[in-house]
């Protein structure tokens, strides 16, 4: 048998794939651009990625979960936000929406949007970190899980949360301290082409570093 044996390459690409109907992203609030027509107000979202077709996004405030005319968010320029892309017309700005859509589980309950516990809505503190939009969508596969696990294996990093945009933005909510942060931010960034085993051995040395550091800190301060 004189078959050459084949090789197949699989390459991954870090450059922004296409936002898509019905895509998750986080969007900062730009600005208020003005009546929506229905007793609300639309507001212009930065989406962040400049190699889109479209930077930012339109999002009315009657577009949470419970607001009317009388009851609804009034956004501020800077807020960061989890949405989903609900409309999206060629040629025109997608529109989002803070509503559950047609690909949310059904096991999930609508949270009105003034208990802050809904899929969806302005997201509280926390850091933005900006990566690929390749990395992001790695980071919602089973090679994302891994690198989440080896997490939360840690004291330092075990408690955090996370919305992740394809858009490239990411939230991050990390306690019970700033260098948690940025343990979990230095894991994301450095995961892309780790296998699972690396991926673990990464964090581990992130936290060992970071945990010696702050040891150190409270070790030169006088009375400690």
């Amino acid at each position: 048998n004189n078959k050459k044996k084949k090789h197949v390459y699989w390459i991954r690409s870090s450059n922004s794939a296409r936002l898509q109907l019905e895509d998750r992203v986080v969007g900062i609030v730009q600005e208020r651009v003005g009546p929506d027509g229905a007793g609300g107000d639309f507001y212009r979202i930065h989406l962040g990625n400049k190699n889109e077709s479209s930077a930012s996004a339109i999002l009315s405030n009657l577009s949470f979960e419970g607001a009317t005319k009388r009851n609804k968010p009034s956004l501020e320029t800077g807020q960061v936000l989890y949405a989903r892309i609900s409309e999206w017309v060629e040629g025109l700005e997608p529109v989002l929406s803070c509503q559950l859509g047609p690909h949310d589980s059904s096991a999930i309950k609508a949270k009105d949007w003034m208990t802050n516990e809904g899929v969806y809505g302005v997201l509280q503190g926390g850091t933005v970190l900006q990566v690929s939009s390749g990395l992001a969508r790695v980071l919602l596969t089973p090679q994302g899980v891994a690198l989440w696990d080896s997490v939360c294996r840690h004291d330092l990093t075990s408690k955090f949360e996370i919305a992740i945009g394809v858009n490239g933005t990411l939230w991050l909510h990390a306690s019970p301290s700033p260098q948690a942060t940025l343990v979990l931010q230095n894991s994301i960034l450095n995961s892309q082409l780790l296998t699972p085993e690396q991926t673990a051995a990464m964090v581990q040395q992130l936290v060992y570093t970071m945990s010696k550091q702050m040891k150190q800190q409270e070790d030169s301060v006088p009375g400690t």
